[in-house]
């Protein structure tokens, strides 16, 4: 048996233009390890949409060569934008290859058709993919569907069944020193925002890493690709305290000094001030801050405090106290509770004493018909329940199966959100010292390192043209190796 599986860093829209990713997929490095623990010979291919049609066909048959149980699959993105090209190219290669077996993973709902796709996955399914290569019976892991899809694999929903991810790289992955590698502290997260999707939220025992692993990822990256710049998944990175211990405590026996880029909550911080010298041990010096709203009764309903002014404090001590940070900080236009002056009046607070970084801000979307409960928000289980009307459909997502719906509130609806959420995302960007969010600006500086900050919003695209060179010769490496084989 051989597997092959294929993940894709797409193009984004920024305030600045078009920017190409730069930080690889850890999940589907994940998925190779375990397989390559197997004893499978298995390896990936990233980027795979840059690599041309005759280009990455050949490259495929030359490693599949005549093998008799060949294996792709694809890490899916959670639009979906990559699903059709994918099924274009299998189709491709089955001329050559008619008993390739097809394997979809990483989305978040149902994909796929059983015409084309063998087996599929949703969510976090390491622990399932385990038992299949060790060929034992996962069907309790069935997640019921239509019959036009593929048969589909899920964990429990609400269940934490595998660990955290921090894969090792091999020197046939060929990455760069400017791209930033993706490591996980811990799985799960404490609290319940009311408008979150995310998987394994309100689960008060978080699983945390192994030292020696999270160490032996970082110490890797470094050492075969010279790669410094580590972008941390956690949902929220400083809901306790021990992770920044254990962070700050791998950090201390590596010999190199690295950056994180990490999603922390402010208003956590503004409860537990001293996390600040915690952040800074633990070298996480580009943060993303969702502040969603700065109104008392909104940020109740939302679960996320009572007490925006704790919240701003919290902005000023991290500027006071850790000046060299990059904080962005986001919120969401069309909250239940809120209302277009006071969204202005804070908007002006954090531009006038130049609070953040930089800011931005995205209207609410409600979604439905997502047939996976573990990324339904509480919003979209039951908007009326937190004061929204469905009024209509906004868009049907016809990769995933689902739409997001039109509604309105108190004070606004889904098109009023839309028109001032792209009035306040400009006048953020235009005021405060950056246009980029943490995750482009730690990728810009991966790529560009060593400037200020505002530096980027004039050099965005030198940012583009050196990623641009590193696929191409990214692509160059894989290809001539996998054609070797």
């Amino acid at each position: 048996m051989k597997f092959l599986l294929l993940s894709d860093l797409g193009t984004k829209p920024t305030r600045g233009g078009l920017l190409r990713n730069n930080s690889r997929a850890s999940g589907a490095l994940h998925i190779v390890q375990l397989a390559n623990n197997h004893g499978i010979e298995a390896t990936n291919i990233d980027y795979w949409r840059d690599w041309g049609t005759a280009v990455i066909r050949d490259s495929i048959l030359a490693w599949f060569s005549d093998d008799e149980e060949p294996w792709i699959g694809l890490s899916g993105s959670i639009d979906g934008s990559s699903t059709n090209q994918f099924k274009i190219l299998v189709h491709l290669l089955k001329k050559e290859i008619p008993h390739l077996k097809v394997i979809l993973g990483g989305y978040r709902v149902p994909v796929g058709e059983s015409s084309w796709v063998d087996m599929a996955f949703i969510g976090r399914s390491g622990n399932i993919f385990t038992q299949w290569l060790q060929k034992k019976d996962i069907s309790k892991y069935v997640f019921p569907h239509e019959v036009a899809l593929p048969i589909t694999y899920k964990n429990p929903h609400g269940k934490i069944l595998e660990q955290p991810v921090a894969p090792l790289l091999k020197e046939e992955d060929f990455w760069s020193p400017h791209e930033t590698h993706t490591v996980e502290i811990a799985l799960g997260c404490k609290f319940n925002c009311s408008f979150c999707g995310y998987d394994f939220r309100n689960n008060k025992n978080p699983v945390l890493i192994d030292e020696e692993q999270l160490f032996n990822s970082i110490k890797s990256a470094h050492d075969k690709f010279g790669i410094t710049n580590f972008v941390l998944a956690d949902d929220t990175i400083n809901e306790v305290d021990t992770k920044l211990e254990l962070l700050a405590k791998v950090n201390d026996q590596l010999d190199f000094e690295p950056s994180y880029m990490a999603f922390v909550r402010a208003d956590v911080l503004g409860a537990k001030p001293r996390q600040i010298e915690l952040l800074q041990n633990a070298r996480i010096n580009s943060m993303f801050f969702g502040i969603e709203s700065l109104t008392p009764e909104v940020t109740k309903m939302i679960r996320k405090g009572g007490k925006p002014e704790r919240m701003l404090d919290s902005l000023r001590m991290i500027k006071n106290e850790y000046p060299e940070a990059f904080t962005f900080g986001n919120l969401i236009i069309g909250l239940t509770g809120d209302n277009e002056k006071s969204i202005w009046d804070n908007c002006n607070k954090i531009i006038d004493e130049q609070l953040l970084t930089s800011g931005g801000c995205n209207p609410l979307r409600l979604y439905n018909n997502l047939e996976n409960p573990d990324v339904e928000s509480d919003f979209d289980k039951d908007p009326e329940k937190f004061g929204y009307e469905i009024i209509g459909t906004d868009r049907e997502w016809e990769e995933l199966g689902y739409s997001s719906q039109l509604w309105k509130n108190d004070w606004t609806d889904s098109n009023g959100a839309d028109s001032i959420a792209e009035k306040v995302d400009v006048y953020l960007g235009e005021n405060l010292e950056s246009k980029f969010t943490s995750h482009e600006i730690f990728g810009l500086q991966s790529l560009m390192p060593g400037e200020k900050w505002g530096w980027y919003n004039q050099h965005f695209n030198l940012a583009n043209q050196r990623r641009n060179k590193i696929v191409r010769q990214y692509i160059k490496n894989k290809s001539e190796w996998m054609q070797s084989r």
